[in-house]
């Protein structure tokens, strides 16, 4: 076999292996404490600004894993071929791009991949909006006495899908005062989100003001990654729990009120009234989270939800 008398791209290819692994990460690389960059994707439904982030920290990595690359390339064609080594090194400054980007082109690692493979759940919230603002504490709520009709709780009852005659009877009986119609929907009975007793429960231990009835739990960082950060829908597994918290004042209820069944919401708000997904951060700069305020870790949060894209 005659010996390669002349460098060319095609011969540098030809010495370049089938793919290189240009990052490596382990299982201590993740998006564990990176809530904000997550929720950022979220509010932009996009994977761009994690894509982003990657190359920010990984991209003096990459360029060294190439420097690298091209050494020993530039070794085999002067050591193992019997090339000037001037001659290479001239060749190589000369087609630097050609041959870099083909080394990309041979890249099989995926570092956002593997960053978000390592990341635990995330502990979420979902909180519903209503044209009626929030509910306040059980003290400030019950000065007046609660109302059903054009009320955030209304609102809340007939998202947690309880008989409003229930909940005024269980008011009524506990000696808080309950004014204005509270229709009698039998339908709903049997079929409710959670108990009249939690709900009431709920309710008497709410001592912050801005509530707003928030659903938790916990969602796979793969799941949204793959759902490109669109969510239309989320399905709270039975068993999770839900209750009242203020974000903004950093408060609320016992958020003990276990979920009967699965509870699937749509996540889109219409006239300021509809749900919204959000990741409990405990770093935020702007909201409370139940983490914090609580003082629990990411098991009080219950199981995973499932995510519809």
């Amino acid at each position: 076999m005659d010996e390669q008398k002349t460098l060319t791209l095609d011969f540098i290819k030809s010495l370049m292996e089938p793919a290189y692994t240009l990052i490596w990460t382990d299982y201590n690389d993740n998006l564990d404490n990176h809530c904000g960059l997550i929720q950022k994707c979220l509010d932009s439904k996009s994977r761009e600004h994690l894509w982003e982030k990657a190359d920010e920290w990984y991209s003096d990595a990459e360029w060294e894993a190439v420097r690298e690359i091209i050494a020993k390339l530039k070794e085999e064609c002067a050591v193992f071929h019997d090339f000037d080594g001037e001659a290479v090194d001239d060749f190589f400054d000369e087609y630097e791009d050609e041959i870099r980007d083909e080394i990309y082109s041979r890249n099989d690692s995926d570092v956002v991949k593997e960053l978000v493979r390592h990341t635990d759940d995330i502990p979420i919230r979902v909180e519903m909006l209503s044209n009626y603002d929030c509910i306040n504490s059980n003290w400030f709520e019950s000065q007046g006495g609660y109302r059903y009709e054009e009320s955030y709780f209304g609102d809340m009852v007939d998202s947690l899908n309880l008989n409003p005659a229930r909940v005024k009877k269980i008011l009524t009986e506990h000696g808080y005062r309950a004014y204005g119609r509270f229709p009698n929907r039998k339908n709903r009975n049997g079929k409710e989100q959670v108990s009249y007793e939690q709900f009431y429960e709920e309710l008497i231990n709410s001592c912050c003001g801005a509530n707003l009835l928030t659903y938790i739990g916990r969602v796979s960082l793969k799941e949204l990654y793959e759902a490109d950060f669109s969510l239309k829908e989320v399905i709270i597994p039975k068993g999770n729990c839900c209750g009242l918290f203020s974000s903004t004042y950093g408060g609320g209820s016992l958020l003990e009120m276990e979920l009967k069944r699965d509870v699937k919401l749509k996540l889109e708000v219409k006239d300021y009234h509809g749900f919204r997904f959000r990741l409990d951060d405990e770093r935020s700069k702007y909201d409370c989270s139940v983490r914090h305020v609580y003082g629990v870790d990411d098991s009080f949060f219950g199981d995973a939800v499932r995510i519809v894209s």
